[in-house]
């Protein structure tokens, strides 16, 4: 949720892995309580779902109080889990425990990750493969209605089901790319982006900047970007980093010598600046993208810039994330799309890129800082949020 006044804080990674059509009736539907969806429970009903949503919330699977030890009523349920397992033997089962909101934050979380490993190592016991099977735990972050009353939180506390996928195919054009991209020692490329951001009145805002990146590795990296409300260049020459913002004529220097790769860590983990689509330049990027990631498909070909590319999409706890890969010789990205999941609205992040250049086709840069404005150096504070993703009157808002 972003309100009028300050620079939001989104970490870039992933996209939706799937399309549904949606048909909404205009008759308001009471929600159902966690009792009667517990006593509306059919396993048939939840094999239906996860074939054709991919994920189903169970009410019924009971743990002693502030445990995970599972309650003996729970082993009906336990069994069906099992038996839809082996009725569709190419399914992955992803168990995601949640809570409400009665607890410590931090012991909830803890108790969400025993909980589903408990279930896992149930379904163990049933005859089922582990390697079929993920558990994770989100405490009380993603409540589905508010936790204010005893039917709130009921509905909050709940197991879900994910069905998932792991695409060998998906992750084997990922790490061509990502091999492709490490093996060039210089190349250049534009890019266009789209922040999406979602206001207090539920409006979707979509905030449009281009640039350019030029990289010579190991350790040289310029990086220009302007739009409506930024106007900066970030240079590196594995010496010093330098940030100028051009609007207000302002630079500072910085002492970091290193590798690109090793910046990239810094401008995001230090500054809170992550380049746009830095993951991908980095020489691990393969590694960087994959971490935590639960479900990766092959969507097939699809067209970006008239370049027919391999759609493949990947989901995180915290992101889904999307990449479009040219097909061929020369793997490289042509769009990638970076969805939230903690953010009311789903806040999303576009980048598409155009132009790549490799090798001698590289325009030659020393990646010195020229200071051609006669720009007035500051201190790193001052020039920060000039290099942010949103104009200074917006700031972000409390999750809905």
């Amino acid at each position: 949720m972003i309100k009028s006044g300050a620079t939001p804080n989104i970490r870039t990674l992933g996209l939706i892995c799937s399309l549904a059509l949606l048909i909404v009736s205009n008759a308001p539907v009471r929600a159902q309580t966690a009792e009667e969806q517990e006593r509306s429970y059919r396993r048939e009903s939840m094999e239906q779902a996860l074939q054709t949503k991919e994920r189903f919330d169970l009410y019924g699977l009971r743990f002693d109080s502030d445990s995970a030890t599972i309650q003996p009523d729970s082993k009906s349920l336990l069994d069906d889990i099992a038996t839809s397992l082996k009725n569709f033997p190419d399914w992955r089962l992803r168990i995601v425990g949640h809570t409400d909101a009665t607890a410590d934050p931090q012991h909830n979380l803890h108790l969400s990750v025993d909980r589903a490993l408990a279930i896992k190592a149930a379904l163990v016991d049933r005859g089922v493969d582990p390697q079929r099977l993920d558990a994770s735990g989100l405490g009380e972050s993603r409540p589905i209605t508010s936790n204010a009353t005893p039917e709130g939180r009921a509905l909050n506390r709940r197991v879900e089901l994910d069905r998932v996928t792991d695409s060998a195919e998906a992750k084997k054009m990922l790490k061509a790319m990502s091999d492709f991209l490490a093996a060039q020692k210089t190349l250049s490329v534009g890019f266009d982006t789209v922040f999406e951001v979602v206001t207090p009145t539920d409006q979707k805002l979509g905030l449009a900047s281009s640039g350019t990146v030029s990289l010579s590795r190991p350790d040289k990296i310029r990086v220009a970007r302007s739009g409506g409300f930024a106007d900066f260049e970030i240079l590196y020459d594995g010496k010093a980093l330098t940030f100028l913002g051009k609007n207000a004529n302002l630079y500072t220097q910085i002492s970091a010598p290193g590798t690109v790769d090793q910046l990239i860590d810094t401008l995001q983990e230090k500054y809170n600046r992550p380049l746009p689509g830095a993951d991908l330049l980095m020489t691990n990027s393969y590694d960087e993208l994959m971490q935590d990631v639960y479900d990766s498909k092959d969507l097939g070909s699809g067209v970006v810039n008239g370049v027919e590319c391999d759609t493949l999409t990947f989901r995180k706890n915290d992101v889904d994330w999307q990449i479009w890969i040219a097909q061929g010789e020369r793997p490289y990205p042509c769009r990638f799309v970076i969805t939230s999941k903690l953010d009311s609205g789903d806040p999303q992040y576009t980048i598409q890129f155009r132009d790549w250049k490799f090798g001698n086709d590289v325009a030659a840069d020393d990646f010195a800082f020229k200071n051609a404005s006669n720009a007035k150096q500051v201190d790193v504070k001052d020039v920060q949020d000039k290099l942010g993703d949103l104009p200074e009157n917006f700031t972000i808002g409390g999750a809905k």
